[in-house]
């Protein structure tokens, strides 16, 4: 009799504790929800960058004339019959670790009037640019101009917004 109710208490404790521990969908939505709103929210702090310190290898925030400008200081490789005709403020609208996008895209900004290149930088990155300008108001302008006809426009690898790169 004691080896029977032992055997009962074990078998009771057994199926409680594999019901207990018996996942469902509601479980796995919850874990999969909490794990996406972790993953977003580290994707959208990675994009913002920094403000207030100084860096030469990213991007970071200016304020010219009272509108915020995102400015990066990146070398590009050297192609004579694009780089020499380029100002001093080069405005990225993209960047891309494949060439043929980076061209792809400056060949649809091309068709719209845009004076536009794909650049290698001395890394492995490749930056769409829209137009230069010789001076940081100019190209602030451009960019307001190229939001204003261009909404919606991706700004892919970019922080939501066009780049002045200073060459």
């Amino acid at each position: 009799m004691k080896r029977f109710f032992r055997y009962a208490v074990l078998v009771a404790f057994g199926m409680i504790v594999l019901n207990a521990c018996k996942p469902t969908e509601n479980n796995y939505r919850q874990a999969y929800d909490a794990a996406k709103a972790k993953r977003e929210a580290a994707n959208a702090e990675a994009m913002i960058p920094a403000t207030g310190l100084l860096s030469d290898d990213g991007v970071s925030l200016k304020i010219v004339n009272g509108d915020s400008l995102f400015v990066t200081r990146d070398r590009l490789r050297r192609e004579p019959e694009v780089t020499d005709s380029l100002k001093p403020y080069i405005i990225g609208v993209g960047v891309f670790k494949m060439n043929t996008n980076a061209k792809a895209q400056a060949a649809a900004l091309r068709e719209k009037g845009y004076d536009a290149h794909a650049l290698m930088t001395t890394g492995d990155r490749w930056y769409t640019v829209a137009g230069s300008s010789a001076t940081i108001e100019g190209a602030q302008r451009f960019i307001k101009d190229f939001k204003r006809s261009n909404p919606g426009y991706p700004y892919i690898g970019l922080p939501g917004a066009p780049v002045v790169i200073q060459k």
